[in-house]
């Protein structure tokens, strides 16, 4: 006899574990099922909020903190700034022991190294067969299946999806390397690569160096890697890079049927701007859970769309300005110390994107004066006069934030 689950969640990375740990933690019969067997790598720069994993979860997740972040580093060129971030607490993670830990912590029932082979929604429940043959019936099922879902697919969902993608290695990280990068979270806008950036983070050994891109040409990831990896001295011999899709979801778009839910990359929940996809994972796998506890299932492509749909199209609109004028959109924005506050209450899920735009606009002139300023000093032969009134417009933004 076919036991009859109240959800079965496929696949176990941070979206679908996060619905199945609230699913569970309400009561609710759960069985998570997974192709792999955990813990299993997963190519991912690893940067997430401190700040949003304590708001969002009731135990810490120290034992899995790879670094503590203490500044962000923009760069273009020759020309890169930095500023503190401590109150923000960004952290970095490797994905095999983060997912492995978040898993750890449900009650739902896990199953690892389990194909699905095909999912099937009738009127009042909903099959999911395993390679194996084995079949397994739900009221209702969460695909967390990644950017190729089956779920999505055999649901019929994302048939028009869009790709961006990117290339990542983990550097094995000299104390030197460590001493210089370790402390910082490193995005580098690459000449050649429009639409997208690169970036460095640190790891307790490690170096998690990437180049991602919204429509990138063939061989344009590989030497825009290769080109990072030059500006900063680091050697890719030996090493092996992994590639990844990353799914964006960038118009108002069906997520759900009658009892079938995607969350995370099987939604296409990556911001299109930054490519990160740990946080919108988990707050899609909240909202999965929360739309089936309620017993409202078709209100979760709604609450997708509110709390996150419309933040990812104006991220698409900075995309799209950055690689059009990356120049002008590096001066103005990502060296404004007004605004990277900002971008990181982002990050936390304390804000969207809209706010980013007004506070870019609204901080524009004050910004703008306090450089012209700076700059005349310079020329003035006072450039103490000048860095004095940048460290006192560093001071407002971490003030503000």
């Amino acid at each position: 006899m076919t036991t009859l689950y109240d959800v079965i969640v496929v696949g176990a990375g941070p979206g679908g574990t996060t619905a199945g740990y609230f699913l569970a933690e309400a009561g609710q019969r759960v069985l998570i099922l997974e192709k792999d067997v955990p813990p299993r790598y997963k190519a991912c720069g690893g940067g997430l909020s401190a700040r949003m994993l304590a708001e969002t979860f009731p135990f810490p997740f120290e034992p899995v903190i790879e670094a503590n972040v203490q500044t962000v580093t923009w760069a273009k060129g020759a020309r890169s700034v930095e500023f503190p971030v401590t109150a923000q607490a960004p952290r970095t993670v490797m994905r095999a022991q983060f997912d492995a830990y978040l898993l750890a912590h449900t009650k739902a029932e896990v199953r690892p190294g389990q194909t699905v082979s095909k999912v099937e929604e009738l009127a009042d429940r909903v099959r999911v067969h395993l390679a194996g043959g084995t079949v397994h019936e739900a009221c209702y099922v969460v695909g967390a299946d990644g950017a190729a879902s089956a779920v999505a697919r055999d649901a019929g969902l994302r048939r028009g999806k869009q790709m961006a993608g990117a290339l990542e290695v983990e550097l094995p990280a000299s104390p030197a390397d460590l001493r210089r990068f370790g402390h910082t979270l490193l995005f580098c806008l690459l000449d050649g690569l429009s639409f997208g950036y690169g970036w460095i983070f640190p790891k307790a050994e490690l170096l998690s160096v990437g180049v991602m891109a919204l429509h990138p040409q063939p061989g344009q990831l590989q030497a825009a890697l290769a080109q990072l990896a030059r500006q900063y001295g680091l050697s890719l011999d030996g090493v092996p890079v992994k590639g990844h899709p990353i799914p964006l979801y960038l118009r108002r778009e069906p997520l759900a049927t009658r009892r079938v839910l995607l969350v995370g990359d099987a939604a296409g929940l990556a911001d299109p701007l930054s490519g990160e996809g740990i946080r919108l994972a988990i707050r899609s796998g909240q909202l999965a859970a929360q739309a089936i506890l309620a017993g409202r299932p078709e209100q979760y492509e709604a609450e997708v769309w509110r709390n996150i749909g419309r933040s990812q199209r104006l991220a698409l609109i900075l995309a799209r300005l950055t690689a059009r004028f990356p120049g002008v959109m590096f001066r103005l924005g990502a060296a404004n110390p007004l605004l990277t506050p900002v971008l990181f209450d982002v990050l936390t899920g304390r804000t969207d994107y809209g706010r980013v735009i007004v506070t870019a606009l609204g901080t524009l002139p004050v910004y703008a004066a306090t450089e012209l300023l700076a700059r005349a000093a310079s020329r003035l032969g006072n450039p103490a006069a000048g860095q004095k009134l940048r460290a006192r417009l560093l001071a407002q933004g971490r003030s503000d934030s």
